[in-house]
């Protein structure tokens, strides 16, 4: 797959910026099935994968039991439920600069605030900046599919099946935090 020019960019940019900012913690997650607690999603803003995101997330309606936020561009708001708008994390124009990067400490602190277990990217392309966000983030588990960056990006990585259903690359990851 290529990968455009800008994205290149933003990877060595976070590379030779960023790179020790942010340490890696651990969680452990149980081998009794308790699995994550709170988890963040990094939602896709391409129509199709934001298609196939949207059919994983609507069913998650275990609120009783999980703490569910979303990550997401302003542009993808319309592919998604407007039950999520309460816990969506919503990026705008003005919080990323012409590169990707996010620039908005605030948007980055609010969500380091929550204290979440786990974020999932959900972008299974290899042109998403939105992604990025991952290495500001002090998030102990970070899913992601793989792709060209994903070792730099991802705790966790889900290689993505190209035979069968796209959808069973989303249940992989709801059994590997337990959430099914």
């Amino acid at each position: 797959m290529r990968i455009s020019l800008k994205i290149k960019l933003l990877f060595y940019w976070h590379k030779i910026f960023k790179s020790n900012r942010v340490k890696d913690s651990t969680i452990k997650i149980s081998k009794k099935g308790k699995g994550v607690k709170s988890v963040v999603f990094l939602l896709p803003n391409e129509r199709k994968q934001a298609q196939l995101a949207a059919h994983f997330i609507k069913h998650d309606d275990k609120k009783n039991k999980f703490h569910f936020n979303y990550i997401l561009d302003e542009n993808s708001l319309h592919y998604y439920d407007k039950k999520i708008i309460p816990n969506a994390h919503v990026i705008k124009k003005d919080h990323i600069n012409w590169l990707g990067v996010i620039i908005s400490k605030k948007t980055i602190k609010k969500i380091n605030d929550l204290g979440f277990d786990a974020i999932v990217d959900l972008n299974q392309s290899h042109n998403q900046n939105l992604s990025f966000i991952l290495k500001d983030l002090k998030i102990p588990i970070k899913v992601g599919f793989q792709a060209e960056f994903s070792n730099f990006l991802y705790s966790i990585i889900i290689e993505s099946k190209s035979i069968g259903f796209v959808e069973d690359n989303y249940k992989t990851i709801e059994k590997i935090l337990g959430l099914e």
